[in-house]
């Protein structure tokens, strides 16, 4: 009847393990929805909170460059306890912090340390996983990380009634318990030598494999896209006039639809070809967007958020397991590491740009967004490489 659940269970024992450390530890992430609030009540103001959260994003575009390497070089497991560890130290520091100039420091390092685990992540599960079996392993992986999202926040909520020192404490609690289940119970992974695991050799090879580009490129198009949910979504929202406890609920339908729907669709469609899914996905996720040249109604709010998740759920797990067949052995960290740091370019650009478009002309936005998600689809459907993922 749900001939997935055999799928899942062929997947290896390691990257279960890995799997309920990252549900924990994204269960976990108490601090940053409510890092706004913490800085503004000791005293800051909303911009210099907005510049303290900035930071962290910049943190985390260069954690894609050190992860990268770290994950090639010193192996996945130490990479990812690392980076765990070092995210427990930061979120401890950030609990006692209150201008925001000592918060900005401190949140730069949260995002250079704590994200640089990420590479890591992705190169464990290629190699843990078999090449037919990523896709599956890929949308596993994205269920416990929306899941860990969808329940934590509410969680923390409830704590910061209370005390926000105590989302400080068990955010870095679950980092340690990662970091913990990494160094003990998972495998160190492929490691590369020392002179071949710098960036020169793995940007030379990036250089040399046009579909890694293409596919590259394609997510700096969608970066823009995806950012889109967490920047003009909501401010569109209020300004159709429905309440904003409707614009959580309606967001909140994309963890619920990937959590409910994405394992077995990934099981359902993994004989069909990557690129057409990949593309596919990308034109759900840009074209949702026109349903608000429609209207601002509720209804479209919904309809919207549905499609722009079947979209999602198309093509991020594929995307993942293609970005996996198309990198070498030994240099799938920093294969890794390079498309984190296009996602982080497109999505820097995105946070400068859409707003500004958005107060031009919201038209304007969504075609332009439409746009990018059948320019990413144009990409890959023109790659060189075809085969299965």
């Amino acid at each position: 009847m749900f001939p997935y659940l055999a799928q899942l269970r062929t997947l290896p024992r390691p990257f279960w393990i890995l799997i309920g450390a990252t549900f924990v530890n994204r269960f976990g992430l108490f601090v940053w929805p409510f890092l706004t609030i913490f800085i503004t009540r000791n005293g800051n103001t909303a911009t210099e909170a907005g510049l303290a959260v900035a930071a962290y994003s910049t943190g985390s575009f260069g954690a894609a460059i050190l992860g990268g390497w770290l994950a090639d070089r010193l192996g996945r497991n130490i990479t990812l306890a690392l980076a765990s560890f070092g995210s427990a130290v930061c979120m401890m520091t950030l609990s006692q912090a209150s201008d925001w100039r000592v918060l900005s420091v401190i949140a730069f390092a949260t995002g250079l340390i704590g994200e640089s685990g990420q590479p890591a992540g992705s190169a464990l599960i290629q190699d843990l996983v078999p090449t037919d079996k990523r896709v599956l392993a890929f949308a596993v992986h994205r269920f416990a990380v929306n899941l860990g999202w969808s329940v934590g926040p509410a969680v923390a909520g409830l704590l910061a009634e209370s005390s926000f020192f105590w989302l400080f404490v068990v955010d870095a609690a679950t980092s340690a318990f990662f970091g913990m289940i990494a160094w003990t119970s998972l495998p160190r992974g492929r490691r590369t030598e020392a002179h071949k695991a710098g960036w020169r050799p793995a940007l030379v090879s990036i250089r040399q494999n046009p579909s890694f580009l293409a596919l590259a490129a394609a997510c700096l198009c969608v970066a823009w896209v995806f950012r889109q949910t967490s920047t003009s979504f909501p401010l569109h929202f209020e300004r159709s006039g429905l309440p904003m406890t409707w614009c959580g609920l309606v967001l909140a339908m994309n963890g619920l639809m990937i959590c409910l729907l994405e394992i077995p669709l990934a099981s359902f469609t993994r004989v069909w070809p990557v690129k057409t899914m990949l593309g596919l996905g990308y034109v759900l996720m840009g074209g949702a967007f026109l349903f608000f040249q429609v209207g601002g109604s509720l209804l479209i709010f919904i309809v919207m958020m549905i499609v722009f998740t079947l979209g999602e759920m198309c093509s991020f797990s594929r995307q993942q397991a293609y970005a996996a067949s198309l990198a070498p052995e030994d240099m799938r960290g920093r294969y890794a590491g390079f498309l984190s740091f296009a996602w982080s370019a497109g999505g820097i650009v995105t946070s400068v740009l859409s707003m500004q478009l958005y107060e031009i002309n919201p038209g304007w936005l969504w075609f332009i967004t439409a746009g990018l998600g059948i320019t990413a689809a144009l990409l890959i459907s023109r790659s060189g490489r075809s085969e299965q993922t």
